[in-house]
Formats: structure tokens, C-alpha cells, sequence
């Protein structure tokens, strides 16, 4: 068993120290954004932040750096952000003192290394006394797995072993360290690919070699080296000379052959990745020859039927596009977005008129004396009219049909007449006064995809006269007419952000047909009210778009010319309409992310429950099955009794 003569070295950006100085109760969150800046511009920030003095390397001050967050963050999380920013750019933060650190190239940071941190942003030095395996040997076998800004020391005449790399790596290296000097019946062997990925060797060996021993001196353990494409196999010799031999024969694959490969995609679209792998590798044919024209000689298509992507390049590109193709093809998240459409107007209306007649009905007849206002109801003409006799007119009375239709318009209205020998006399006395309160509400909602486009209309397409033409002899008359939508429409564009607020592009419109105005022609007159905004939602938050005030007020009056205008005695001559109208229309949008099965469960749900116990309002059932109990049943073969997600209680 191995002796660890020291266990650790310094820190060197003293990450454990300088959270725990953080976690007090300054709770303050901080947003960084610098783009392109001079690296002191950010140290000075951080040192605003934390409180911590800076001391700088002159190397330091010639490096440009850019940092974003989108979310705020505590001084923690902001010294956490800092030193990785550092470590990018190879610098470390070196403690020098309570609340000082000097900022100083990484290799300079190596060789001042000592004990007294280990964040994994941090370098570390551990030193080894080996008792029973060369630490040369050991060195060589370790090597490739320590980062390239690392060390590895060994000492043979002291036969310890000295390594310096990040924290986050050490516990990897001490293990196989560890593991050297178990026995000597360990062996340990590091194997180089040149065609393979050391990842796809490593689960390879792992799954046909390991734990089939239930003895733990003939344990067989891999790990992979992907920054040196290599990996280390330890375990009893024979075990480990069967890994070799099954790694290298692996990594002989025919090149030509490794060169192709199918990648079927699961979420994305296929045909929208294939630019960026062409992107990505044109780059890489730039890197690999700076300063040379370079042509991409990878070659990239996609099969629509199966939406795979066919790749011809080196195994090099091909791994670097798998990794690439990975991380795009993921699940996206989906958003239902909920919208409250509500219209309340508030229209007063109020009417006064006097129409009379005063006629004979012999053949040579006219009118002695009458008022008629078309636009009020009953029309007290075709009244008189329907009342005349037949034979007035030499056949069927052609006011008939019209007095009915004015009598089903009726408005509220006091009148008399009747007929005297050969006169007949009327007055209708028309007094309406009408208020109006209403409430049209619209719930319209829509699922779709993280940044996919939602379109809803919910109305009808009407004709709208463009054009008319006639020909050259003023003949076969023309006109085109082109449909327009007419309804609610809602048209939403979701963006979802690492912290789940919502992004949203909203076009919300109301549409609906006013009045005729040219009769005979497809010519209409709309009320069109729009939304267009962008805001930003919680997930699950109800948030108000803005509402839209319109207020209306005219009045009209009808008279007979001179007579109407007579003080007090014009009245009998003339009608007059008094109209408010007054209407708010309100837009309300809840968005809520559906990110996998039970989160879409729980959405359907909730509609089915509301769906369910507005029928069973609405047929005076509360117990009985509805009739969407029945369609979830037969067309969707569910048993709603037995599907606790649909009868449960909504939230």
C-alpha cells in the first residue's frame, strides 16, 4: 500500500476560500456584461463586487475578455464566473494575503502551487512515495492523462512521483496512482488511438472485460484520455494484454471504411443541420492549415424519409460533428400559450320621433299630409298602405309584405289610425331608450415549440371588392374581389431562456364586419383592433398585453325642411337618435412549458377538466358521464373513471 508523503499544494485561485468568505450575509445579485473589454475592466468590477484587492502580472493587461450573464448572480457565483474567465485566458488568481490575490499566467501559478485549496478551477500539486512501482514507469503511464498545462515530475532515486494539475482531475490520477502501487501483480499499460475515439474504447472494453472476476486483486479498470485520444488500462497482466490486443485491433479499422458515417436524428430536422456542418467543417480545414486556401474535402447530405444525416470525412471531423450533432439533437421544450380575449362595450342609444299621415284613398287620390322617417320602425307608409283595398291598386297590394317585414322590426312605439269613408289617417309616436352592457370573452390557445411560430384565426374569410373594369364598348362589366380573414387571430413566438422566463412575440388582432358600404358590391367596412408586443413571461404567469379604449357618440336627426325647424311645433316633424358607444378590449396570456410527457399530461388535463365541467353545467348534470366523457372513451379509448390525470382535481 502507498505512502502519500504530502497530500496537497497550494490552490492557486483559492476558490474554497474565497466562497466561504462570500457566504455572508451580503445577498446582493450582479449582472455581468462586457463584450470585448480590457481584462481590467472586468477585474475592477469583481473587485467592486467582492471587495477583494487585485494585484496584476504585467502580462495580464494586454488580454481582452468577454463575459455574459443572463441571469443575476450572487458574489459567489460572480467570483465563480471570474475565475473561470481567468482560466480561459491563461491566468490564475494567486492568494497573497487576506482579500489579495495576485493574477498571474498560469505557469507561473504552477510553481508557486502549495495546499490551500482545491475548487476545481484550481491547480493542485500531490506527491507520491512509491513502494512497490517505478515512478518513471508510473510517469510515462499518467502522463497522457494530466491537462496540457500540468506537470508530471518523477524522481528515481527517491522513487516519488510529483504531479500538478487541476483539482477536478486529481482524484482520477490518484486512483490510478493508487492503483500502481497496490502490488506488483498490477499492471498498467497507456495505448495511443489513432482512428477510434478513446471514449467508444473505453465503453467497449468496459462492457466485455469488467467485473466478470469476483476477485478484487483481478479487477479491470479503463479510462480514457479524450485530450490525448488514448487511454490507460490497469489491472492483472494477462487481462490487461487482452485489453491491448482487443484496443489495438479496434483502432485498426480500415480508415476508408471509418470514414462514413449514418447518423439518424431523433428531434432535429436533418436538412437544417447540414449547413451547419458544412460551416463547421470549412472551419476546421482553415485550422488545421493557417494561412493556406483550404477546401473542406468532408462531404454532408441528409435522407429526408428517415431524417438522417450521411457524413463522408475524416475520422477527426466525423468526431467532432457527432459531438456537435449530440448537442443540437436535443428534446425541445415545448409552450402552451393561453390567451384571454375580452371585449366590454357599453352602447346607450336614445330615440324620439313623430311620423303621420293624413291621405284619401279615391283613384286621383294623394297624400294630404304625412312624415315618414325610412330609417325607424314601423314605416307607417306601408302600414297605411296594407290597410288600403284591394282594388286601389287593380290587383294584389303590394305594401302588404312590407308592413309585415316593418311590424317584425318593430321598435317601441305608441300609434293609431284607422280609416274614414274615403280617408285614411295615422300617427306613430317612436320613444326608445336603450342600454347595453356586454361581455364577449374568447380563450383561444395553441401549443408550440421552443421559437416555432403559433397561428390561430378563429373567424371567417369575406369578399372585398379591388377592382371593376368594362370592355371596350362598355360592355360584360369586371370586378375582382380578393378574401379577407375576419375573426380573432393570435400569432405567438416563444422563446425559452436557461432560467425559464419566457420570451414572447405577440400579434393579436379583432376583427369584425362593421357595415355594407356600397350595396349590390361585395364593399364592407371592418373594425380591426391590434396587438403587436414583445414581453416577457414566468413560466405559468398570467400577464396583461394592454387594453384598447375606443368611445363613439353621434347623433342623427331626420326632419320635414321648414316645418321641422318651428319651435316646439317641429317636433311633430322630425325624429332624432342619440348613440354612446363605448369598448375595452383586453388581451390576457399565460404561457407554460411543456418540457416532457407528465408536463403535457398535466396541461390536457387541465383543459379536459374545464371543457368536461362547462358541458355538465351546461346540460344540468354534475354526476352523470358528459358527452366528452363519451368521445375520450370511444375515440380515444381511455377509461376516464380509471385515468386519475383527467378526473383529479385541476390546479
Amino acid at each position: 500500500m502507498k505512502k502519500l508523503i504530502a497530500a496537497s499544494a497550494i490552490a492557486l485561485t483559492a476558490q474554497g476560500l474565497a466562497v466561504a468568505e462570500m457566504n455572508s450575509p451580503r445577498a446582493e445579485r450582479h449582472v455581468l456584461s462586457l463584450n470585448d473589454v480590457d481584462i481590467t475592466a472586468l477585474i475592477d468590477d469583481v473587485s467592486i463586487i467582492t471587495g477583494y484587492t487585485f494585484i496584476l502580472h504585467p502580462d495580464v493587461r494586454r488580454t481582452k475578455v468577454t463575459v455574459m450573464s443572463q441571469a443575476p448572480m450572487d458574489t459567489a457565483e460572480v467570483f465563480q464566473v471570474f475565475l473561470s474567465t481567468l482560466r480561459v485566458h491563461g491566468f490564475a488568481a494567486v492568494p497573497a494575503g487576506k482579500g489579495v490575490y495576485r493574477i498571474v499566467p498560469e505557469q507561473m501559478a504552477i510553481g508557486d502551487a502549495s495546499s490551500r485549496n482545491t475548487g476545481p478551477n484550481a491547480f493542485i500539486t500531490q506527491v507520491f512515495k512509491l513502494n512497490n512501482f517505478s515512478a518513471v514507469e508510473a510517469a510515462q503511464m499518467v502522463k497522457p492523462l494530466v491537462d496540457a498545462q500540468g506537470q508530471v515530475v518523477a524522481n528515481a532515486r527517491s522513487n516519488t512521483l510529483v504531479l500538478v494539475d487541476y483539482s477536478s482531475n486529481m482524484p482520477r490520477l490518484r486512483e490510478i496512482v493508487q492503483g500502481l502501487d497496490e502490488n506488483d501483480r498490477t499492471k498498467v499499460q497507456t495505448v495511443e488511438l489513432r482512428n477510434v475515439p478513446a471514449r467508444e474504447i473505453e465503453a467497449i472494453l468496459n462492457d466485455l472485460l469488467t467485473d466478470r472476476d469476483d476477485n478484487p486483486n483481478n479487477r479491470f479498470e479503463v479510462s480514457a484520455a479524450s485530450s490525448s485520444n488514448s487511454i490507460v488500462l490497469k489491472g492483472d497482466e494477462a487481462t490487461v494484454a487482452r485489453a491491448m490486443r482487443v484496443a489495438r485491433e479496434l483502432d485498426e479499422t480500415d480508415p476508408v471504411r471509418d470514414s462514413l458515417r449514418v447518423i439518424e436524428l431523433r428531434n432535429s430536422n436533418a436538412e437544417d443541420i447540414v449547413p451547419i456542418l458544412e460551416r463547421l467543417a470549412d472551419t476546421m480545414a482553415e485550422q488545421s492549415a493557417p494561412g493556406e486556401a483550404q477546401v473542406s474535402t468532408a462531404t454532408i447530405a441528409h435522407h429526408q424519409p428517415t431524417n438522417s444525416l450521411v457524413i463522408s470525412a475524416s475520422p477527426d471531423t466525423i468526431l467532432a460533428m457527432e459531438r456537435v450533432v449530440e448537442a443540437l439533437d436535443k428534446r425541445r421544450a415545448q409552450v402552451l400559450v393561453e390567451a384571454i380575449i375580452v371585449e366590454m362595450s357599453d352602447d346607450t342609444a336614445r330615440s324620439l320621433g313623430v311620423q303621420f299621415l293624413l291621405s284619401g284613398t279615391g283613384e286621383s287620390s294623394i297624400p294630404f299630409l304625412s312624415t315618414n322617417f325610412s330609417r325607424e320602425a314601423p314605416n307607417l307608409l306601408e302600414l297605411a298602405g296594407a290597410l288600403a283595398p284591394a282594388s286601389t291598386f287593380g290587383g294584389a297590394n303590394p305594401f302588404t309584405q312590407g308592413a309585415v317585414d316593418s311590424l317584425l322590426s318593430l321598435q317601441p312605439a305608441i300609434g293609431a289610425g284607422g280609416r274614414s269613408g274615403d280617408t285614411l289617417f295615422g300617427a306613430i309616436l317612436t320613444a326608445v331608450e336603450a342600454d347595453e352592457n356586454s361581455k364577449v370573452l374568447s380563450k383561444p390557445f395553441n401549443m408550440t415549440l421552443d421559437n416555432g411560430t403559433s397561428e390561430l384565426l378563429v373567424g371567417q374569410q369575406i369578399p372585398i371588392a379591388t377592382g371593376e373594369s368594362l370592355g371596350s364598348d362598355n360592355s360584360n362589366p369586371f370586378r375582382t374581389v380578393t378574401r379577407q380573414d375576419v375573426g380573432i387571430k393570435l400569432n405567438v413566438t416563444p422563446r425559452i431562456s436557461a432560467d425559464d422566463t419566457i420570451h414572447l412575440d405577440i400579434f393579436q388582432e379583432v376583427s369584425s364586419v362593421s357595415d355594407v358600404l356600397s350595396a349590390g358590391i361585395d364593399d364592407f367596412a371592418t373594425n380591426l383592433r391590434q396587438i403587436t408586443t414583445t414581453v416577457l413571461a414566468d413560466n405559468g404567469e398570467i400577464i396583461v398585453l394592454g387594453g384598447l379604449i375606443e368611445q363613439a357618440s353621434g347623433t342623427r336627426s331626420s326632419k320635414v325642411p321648414v316645418a321641422g325647424d318651428i319651435p316646439v311645433l317641429g317636433n311633430l316633424f322630425k325624429s332624432e337618435t342619440n348613440t354612446v358607444v363605448r369598448t375595452n378590449l383586453m388581451v390576457f396570456i399565460r404561457p407554460t412549458i411543456v418540457r416532457d410527457q407528465e408536463d403535457a399530461r398535466r396541461v390536457t388535463s387541465r383543459n379536459y377538466r374545464y371543457l368536461r365541467a362547462e358541458e355538465l353545467l351546461r346540460e344540468g348534470n354534475s354526476d352523470g358521464p358528459s358527452e366528452i366523457d363519451g368521445f375520450i372513451s370511444e375515440v380515444l379509448d381511455l377509461d376516464v373513471e380509471q385515468t386519475p390525470s383527467l378526473r383529479g382535481r385541476g390546479e
